[in-house]
Parts: C-alpha cells; structure tokens; sequence
C-alpha cells in the first residue's frame, strides 16, 4: 500500500515480492514517496550516494547521476539517512528538514526548507525558491527532453522565485522567464540557447 510518484527520467526498481524483514526499493531520479507503516518491515530508499530508512512517513528523495546536488525531503514522520559509502554517517530528520548531498566533495548537511516547493512536482507545478537559473534549467531539460547551451556563462547564477504550472508547451514558461529577467532565450529544435 506503498505509494510512489516518479519525476521525468527517474528509475525505481523493486522486486515483486519483498523478502525478509525489509522493504528495499533502488532510486536513481526523483521520486516522492508516501510508505505505508510496517514496524517489522523498515522502507528503505537506495541510491547510489546514501540510504534513506523510514517505517511510516511522505518524504521526496532527489537523486539524479548527473546533478552536483542530491536531497532527501521530509513532509512527515521521521527518516534516517546514511551515507553508501560511509554507513556509520547517520543523519536523522523531522518534518521540513532536507539532507543536502554535494557529489563534489561527498559531504551530507540538514537546512530547514519548505518541503511543498520539493513536492510541487508531484501536482504538476515547477516551483523554484532562490533557485539559480542553472538549477532551474536542470528540470526544464529532463521535464521538457532539451538541452540548455550558455552563451554567457555568468547567468548560471542568477536567482529566480516562482511557481509555474507544467504546460504541455515549454515556450510558455521561457516567455515568461524572459519578461521577469534580461535573459534572451532562443530554441531551435530541441536546444535552448540563453544569452544575457
């Protein structure tokens, strides 16, 4: 009675009946997860940089190969996470507490987050909260299946706040990208150019 939304370009694989006293499924992408309580049986969330162990709660885990930045989110209950490499590095989190994982350095922090901007994908919104415009262009790529080429590499970082809905059509976001910023957004086929 485990229920998983998958984001675009993720991957769960589960076995079609779980033995023993665990209920381990393998992530990579992002998926958000509402377990069903089982006290005997722990849910535990594998991924290639760290584990994720939960009885009963809702909590969205970020795990892309490609991203620099991995996250688990809890909207309730209580996790624990460790790191894959480093078991004995245990991090437990309550309610709007996120594990930041940094593949650069291999480092694991908590901050304190809105957790609906981290499930807003889930109701079909793009929700982003000082996020920087390469963040953002890292969702719009998988959602949309596009690649993003910068012209000025400066923009990177620029920040944005908004909510948007997932249109079937890209251009409708881009267009209003470019209304709220300086940002000169050009698309041809299925490459997004963006230019300052």
């Amino acid at each position: 009675s485990t229920e998983v939304w998958l984001n675009a370009m993720s991957e769960l694989r589960f076995p079609v009946v779980f033995q023993g006293d665990l209920r381990e499924v393998y992530l990579s992408g992002e998926a958000f997860f509402k377990v069903k309580r089982d006290e005997t049986r722990p849910f535990v969330v594998k991924t290639e940089w760290f584990d994720t162990r939960v009885l009963g709660t809702s909590f969205n885990v970020c795990a892309y190969r490609e991203a620099s930045l991995s996250h688990v989110t809890l909207c309730s209950g209580v996790v624990r996470v460790n790191d894959a490499r480093q078991p004995e590095h245990v991090f437990e989190l309550v309610p709007g507490e996120q594990m930041v994982y940094k593949q650069e350095d291999q480092s694991m922090d908590i901050h304190r987050v809105d957790p609906s901007i981290y499930m807003a994908w889930t109701t079909g919104f793009f929700q982003f909260e000082n996020s920087t415009l390469e963040e953002v262009f890292d969702i719009l790529q998988r959602w949309y299946r596009v690649k993003v080429i910068y012209q000025n590499d400066g923009v990177r970082g620029e920040l944005f706040t908004g909510k948007f809905r997932r249109f079937d059509n890209m251009q409708i976001i881009l267009d209003l990208l470019e209304r709220v910023s300086d940002l000169e957004i050009e698309v041809k086929e299925n490459v997004i150019w963006i230019n300052k």
